[in-house]
């Protein structure tokens, strides 16, 4: 085999690796009458999580919701990929310092924690169970176990806001 082709198939190997750990249904809004989304069954040594995002701000009109099924104890860093991959949106984009520039290609380059009229303007992250609660660590270092719930609101300055969706598994899944 030529050197030519070995980063094409790298990036093949990596795709269908991904898509192999991550499955999902589609997204939906998540709000409180939500029937909820179905979530595959996982596998060995595999989880469910719950990913919300809510990019209300930036003109979508509900929060997003998708269930991924990843390694058990992967991070939300590696939820939140599994997400885009599925949706075949663009991979998360993260400044050198590891803050989070953006999902799903928003905003778009080279905007990443701006400060705007109101304030900073970033994706505020949040981790869900009975209520959501502001995270204070980021994704990288959140290890997930079986119904996590991730949570991801664009936060265009002023006070922190949770996700407009439910922070329980139980009623974002089924």
């Amino acid at each position: 085999m030529s050197a030519s082709w070995r980063p094409a198939i790298a990036v093949v190997v990596v795709v269908v690796a991904l898509t192999t750990l991550a499955s999902a249904c589609a997204p939906t809004g998540g709000g409180g009458g939500s029937t909820g989304v179905a979530c595959p069954t996982p596998g060995a040594g595999q989880v469910r999580v719950a990913v919300v995002v809510d990019a209300i701000a930036l003109g979508s009109s509900v929060a997003s919701v998708v269930c991924v099924v990843v390694n058990s104890g992967a991070s939300g860093v590696a939820a939140l990929q599994a997400r885009a991959t599925l949706l075949g949106q663009p991979a998360p984009r993260f400044d050198v310092s590891g803050l989070l520039c953006a999902i799903d290609g928003a905003p778009i380059v080279p905007h990443c924690g701006d400060v705007g009229p109101n304030g900073f303007e970033y994706w505020s992250y949040w981790s869900g169970g009975s209520s959501w609660t502001y995270a204070t660590t980021g994704p990288a270092t959140r290890h997930l176990g079986d119904g996590a719930v991730e949570g991801w609101r664009f936060a265009a300055g002023g006070p922190q806001v949770a996700p407009a969706s439910s922070p329980s598994f139980a009623q974002l899944v089924r």
